[in-house]
C-alpha cells in the first residue's frame, strides 16, 4: 500500500527544493557575471618613465682605410672655439681641423697627431666652400668630417664620425664631399705623406 504524506510535509519538501534551485541558479549567475581579473601591464618606456633605455651600439666607423686597418681618427669632444656664437639658420661654421695620425712616405710607422703638422690649406679650402656646404644640411647639428689623405698617390677618403649630431649625416657627408672636390693636395704644404684628420662643421 503506497505511503502517504501529510500536506505539511509536502509543502516543506517543495519549499526546500525551490530554495535549493534558487541558490544553484543564483550562484551560477554570480560566476557567469563576475568581472574578469585584470593583469596589470608594465608601463611603457618613454622619456618620462624614469627608466633608462640603453642606446643601441654604434656601428663601426669607416676608418679601415687600407687592408691592414688604420686607426680611427680622434674627434675633438669640445668645439675648438668655445666662445664662438652658434651658427645661424642656413649658415655654417668650421672649427680648426685636428690631425690624429700621420705617416711618412714608404714608412708604415704611425706618428701621433701631436707630432704632425696641420694642413691649413685644407681648412682654407673648406672655408672657401662655406656657401655650398651650408646648403648640405637642414637645421642645427655638427658633422665630424673625417678625411684620410695621401699626397704621394692623391688618395682621398672621407666619412662622418660617430659623434656627428647633424640629421641625415650620411647624406650630409656625401654632399660635403661633392661640393669640396677636388681637394687642393698639390698646393697644400705638408711635412708628411699621409694624414688622418677631422674637420668639425657646425650648422
Amino acid at each position: 500500500m503506497p505511503e502517504t504524506f501529510s500536506s505539511r510535509t509536502v509543502a516543506i519538501v517543495a519549499l526546500a527544493s525551490l530554495l535549493a534551485g534558487f541558490v544553484v541558479v543564483f550562484a551560477g549567475g554570480m560566476v557567469l557575471f563576475a568581472p574578469a581579473t585584470t593583469v596589470p601591464q608594465a608601463p611603457p618606456l618613454g622619456p618620462d618613465s624614469g627608466v633608462r633605455v640603453a642606446a643601441p651600439s654604434a656601428a663601426p666607423s669607416a676608418a679601415q682605410v687600407d687592408a691592414g686597418g688604420a686607426p680611427e681618427a680622434v674627434e675633438p669632444s669640445e668645439p675648438a672655439e668655445a666662445g664662438a656664437p652658434a651658427a645661424a639658420e642656413g649658415a655654417v661654421r668650421f672649427a680648426p681641423s685636428a690631425v690624429s695620425r700621420c705617416w711618412d712616405a714608404n714608412n708604415p710607422a704611425v706618428l701621433p697627431g701631436a707630432t704632425c703638422d696641420r694642413l691649413q690649406a685644407i681648412d682654407d679650402h673648406f672655408a672657401s666652400k662655406a656657401a655650398e656646404i651650408a646648403g648640405c644640411a637642414r637645421g642645427h647639428g655638427r658633422l665630424a668630417f673625417i678625411m684620410d689623405l695621401r699626397f704621394s698617390t692623391g688618395f682621398v677618403r672621407s666619412w662622418g664620425g660617430p659623434s656627428s649630431t647633424v640629421a641625415n649625416a650620411g647624406t650630409v657627408v656625401a654632399c660635403v664631399r661633392r661640393v669640396t672636390q677636388p681637394l687642393p693636395l698639390a698646393a697644400a704644404a705638408h711635412a708628411h705623406d699621409r694624414y688622418l684628420m677631422v674637420l668639425p662643421i657646425d650648422w
